[in-house]
């Protein structure tokens, strides 16, 4: 791409006006012009003036020149330009109301929304469309079928929208993005033959969008999330360094940092200073202020990989320095997430009476909840710290009174022969009175984190 770090050159500007750029150093170049950068209105303002395009007394832009065609892309974005700040308050408005509409959708029966959308016109409106992709993921946390249902009805308001209004090429973005959220919505819900074919369409969609690198990126990122989910993670990285190209293209630090955090979270449980280097490097891009999640989500991670790391006291204090952000999300599952990483550190440092009940309490709230993956994982860490206090036993009755539980969930035959294994290789040395080492503990954690939905061929974790 012909511009440097962050900015745009006056030869891209200059190639730009005489329609010379590819569809998306174009799409990148009039994103980044929308920001309001000052030194890239300068250029522009300036080799606009140069290649014939000057303001007039009234402060509109016009060709100097009749050889450009009216229509060009060069002019589209001059208008742009001189209404850049009203677009965005556009948009910003379509957004609230668009929040309004859907809190009005949802007093009513879920059988009647489809009805409403489609027989009032009020509802054929591009804002709506946007809250409901952006809503979805809240309504999968506690219902994935909820989240799943609130996409297909964001692709009925996708139908109504008016054609005049919008491009073609514009409107099959809008469904890329849909296809795109209903795909993960699929994943979240476990449907995977689905979420895939969801995904493909989105990229049937894409194709015949307006090229727009970000759509391309968010794609790949949420296809990544699918092929790790299904143990395929050659294919899932091989998608986020595609992703990578892209965000570092068009300048997007925060997508750039999300990914970041993607790949720790599908390396570092396997490889500690991996995952660490990841969210270092998350965390010296991400612009905090915007994405104060985001940020947590990568300091909690990194607490964590630190601890793995054999790091303890390094990652009490990062997660000391942390706490302030933990109170500002307070809803369950952060909090949850916070005690379990608690209760690991505190493992780490020796406090073994204290992880303990922490572990104990964790693991009650998620069977309360029927978080099912996260209530196997932290089964594993209260198992190994029965174990590290000499309490085998516990340990052993732990893992034969949750076999039958995997079984209840149509857990993948592999994987109950795993935690059967698990649980042989502790009975044994409960008998013998033997030290049960770390590394088996980590190698049963590792197996159901990464092979929870499909199973992976993985050495055996009997312990030694």
């Amino acid at each position: 791409m012909d511009k440097s770090p962050g900015h745009v050159s006056e030869r891209m500007m200059q190639r730009f006006f005489r329609l010379e750029l590819s569809r998306r150093d174009t799409a990148w170049l009039v994103r980044h012009l929308l920001s309001r950068c000052p030194q890239c209105l300068e250029v522009a303002l300036q080799v606009g003036q140069y290649e014939g395009f000057i303001p007039t007394g009234k402060g509109e832009f016009q060709s100097a020149s009749a050889s450009h065609d009216p229509a060009s892309y060069a002019e589209v974005f001059l208008g742009l330009l001189r209404g850049g700040e009203g677009d965005v308050m556009r948009l910003a408005r379509e957004r609230l109301q668009g929040m309004g509409l859907l809190a009005e959708l949802e007093k009513h029966p879920l059988k009647q929304r489809l009805s409403l959308v489609r027989d009032d016109p009020r509802f054929h409106h591009w804002g709506l469309f946007d809250r409901m992709l952006v809503k979805y993921l809240d309504y999968s946390r506690n219902d994935p079928q909820a989240g799943i249902d609130l996409v297909y009805l964001a692709l009925g308001v996708l139908e109504t929208l008016p054609q005049d209004r919008y491009k073609k090429e514009l409107i099959e973005d809008f469904r890329a993005s849909a296809f795109s959220a209903l795909g993960n919505a699929k994943r979240l819900g476990g449907f995977f033959e689905e979420a895939k074919a969801a995904i493909q369409a989105a990229w049937e969609s894409l194709e015949d969008g307006t090229g727009d690198p970000l759509e391309e990126a968010n794609l790949l990122s949420l296809e990544a999330t699918l092929h790790r989910d299904l143990g395929q993670f050659d294919r899932s990285a091989a998608l986020l360094d595609r992703a990578i190209r892209i965000y570092k293209e068009i300048g997007d630090d925060n997508r750039y940092a999300r990914i970041l955090i993607q790949q720790a979270d599908a390396f570092g449980h396997a490889e500690p200073a991996k995952g660490i280097e990841l969210l270092q490097d998350a965390l010296s891009l991400l612009d905090a202020a915007q994405e104060p999640r985001l940020e947590l989500c990568a300091r909690h991670n990194l607490a964590w990989f630190l601890n793995d790391a054999g790091q303890s006291n390094e990652a009490l204090a990062f997660l000391e320095m942390t706490r302030p952000l933990y109170c500002v999300f307070t809803d369950s599952w952060t909090q949850l997430r916070l005690h379990w990483l608690e209760a690991r550190i505190a493992r780490s440092l020796g406090d073994l009476i204290e992880s303990e009940a922490i572990f104990q309490k964790v693991a009650a709230e998620f069977e309360k909840r029927d978080i099912h993956h996260e209530l196997t994982l932290v089964s594993i860490d209260l198992a190994e710290t029965y174990s590290t206090q000499g309490k085998l036993d516990a340990a052993v009755k732990l893992a034969a009174d949750f076999q039958p539980v995997l079984a209840s969930w149509g857990m993948h035959a592999e994987g109950q022969a795993m935690w059967m294994l698990f649980h042989k290789s502790l009975a044994e040395h409960a008998a013998m009175k033997a030290t049960v080492e770390t590394a088996a503990f980590r190698g049963i954690a590792h197996y159901f984190h990464h092979a929870w939905h499909r199973p992976m061929r993985f050495e055996s974790t009997k312990p030694s």
